[in-house]
């Protein structure tokens, strides 16, 4: 019987990716970059967030809006 290799979970994800997970737009993810809800990282000229703070933003159910 083969053994089948698993990939560990991903670290840091694409904007893309990120508001996939999230199910919200791109410029969604965006704004909670600028707003440090969402934690980055930078990879050279790119972006990416950190998959624990998508996990734990979605967790939590959210932010609520700023009034």
């Amino acid at each position: 019987m083969e053994s089948k290799k698993v990939d560990p979970p991903p670290v840091a994800l694409t904007i893309a990716d990120a508001a996939r997970r999230l199910s919200v737009s791109k410029m969604t993810v965006r704004r909670l970059l600028a707003r440090g809800v969402l934690a980055r990282v930078a990879v050279g000229r790119s972006v990416r967030v950190l998959a624990r703070t998508v996990d734990e933003l979605a967790e939590r159910g959210g932010v609520s809006r700023a009034k």
